[in-house]
């Protein structure tokens, strides 16, 4: 199968506080990135996407896409993204 027509999962939360984006792979199926999703954001809000990459940059790149088209706000869709650490440092604040 090629990579580039397979779908991988993608986990989308962002912050309640300071609403900013994170974006965190979740896995090849999507009840295995719901399951990373609960183990990982720790009571985050998420939403799971799926895309045809599992490249972290593609796939930021893409929701960013997505975001703009969604929004027209330039502003909005350069939204720096967190990943992994910043989840990470995320739930050590909230802790």
């Amino acid at each position: 199968m090629l990579e580039g027509r397979r779908k991988y999962y993608w986990l989308v939360a962002s912050d309640p506080d300071t609403r900013k984006p994170y974006l965190v792979f979740g896995g090849n199926t999507e009840e295995e990135a719901r399951q990373q999703g609960l183990e990982v954001l720790g009571g985050i809000d998420f939403q799971i996407k799926s895309l045809p990459t599992r490249d972290l940059r593609a796939a930021s790149s893409q929701l960013k896409g997505n975001r703009l088209e969604q929004t027209h706000s330039l502003q909005k869709a350069g939204q720096r993204i967190g990943h992994d650490r910043s989840i990470k440092r995320l739930r050590h604040r909230r802790d």
